[in-house]
């Protein structure tokens, strides 16, 4: 009773439910999504991660975080970030946390990209001794800022 196909980038297909998708995101998919099932919506990502994305609209428990590599986890949070899934997004910012210090820098990066500023204050406290003119090619001039006048 799927009425939406959803095509991975590896060629798989995720048959699913428009309203499912509606009530878990934030407006994915648009609402000029066809619900013919002859119509299919080709994504960029691969079948792994939109497995893991689709699974949260669904009762049903979100995937394990703790079990995925580095890329793995960054490549879900960067997908759910794009298309609003928002249960994934509060749960991969929840699991950053356990990361902070041997990713800090990708963290950071994935925190200036999306505004999440509370990552942003954790990983400053994480990165007072990393000298300013290296963060000065990190952080924008309104994240820099601040960061410089709290460090100081």
């Amino acid at each position: 009773d799927a009425d939406v196909v959803i095509r991975s980038s590896d060629n798989v297909d995720f048959y699913l439910h428009k309203k499912n998708l509606e009530c878990a995101t934030g407006g994915f998919p648009p609402a000029e999504t066809p619900s013919n099932l002859k119509d299919v919506v080709h994504l960029t990502e691969t079948a792994n991660i939109l497995e893991m994305l689709f699974s949260c609209i669904y009762p049903r428990p979100f995937p394990s975080l703790e079990e995925l590599d580095f890329d793995t986890f960054m490549l879900l949070v960067e997908a759910a970030e794009k298309y609003q899934f928002f249960g994934i997004i509060c749960a991969c910012r929840l699991h950053m946390k356990y990361d902070l210090h041997a990713k800090r820098i990708r963290l950071l990066h994935f925190a200036i990209r999306h505004d999440v500023r509370d990552l942003i204050e954790e990983l400053r406290v994480i990165l007072v001794n990393v000298p300013l003119s290296d963060m000065a090619e990190i952080l924008p001039p309104h994240i820099y800022m601040p960061w410089v006048s709290r460090t100081v």
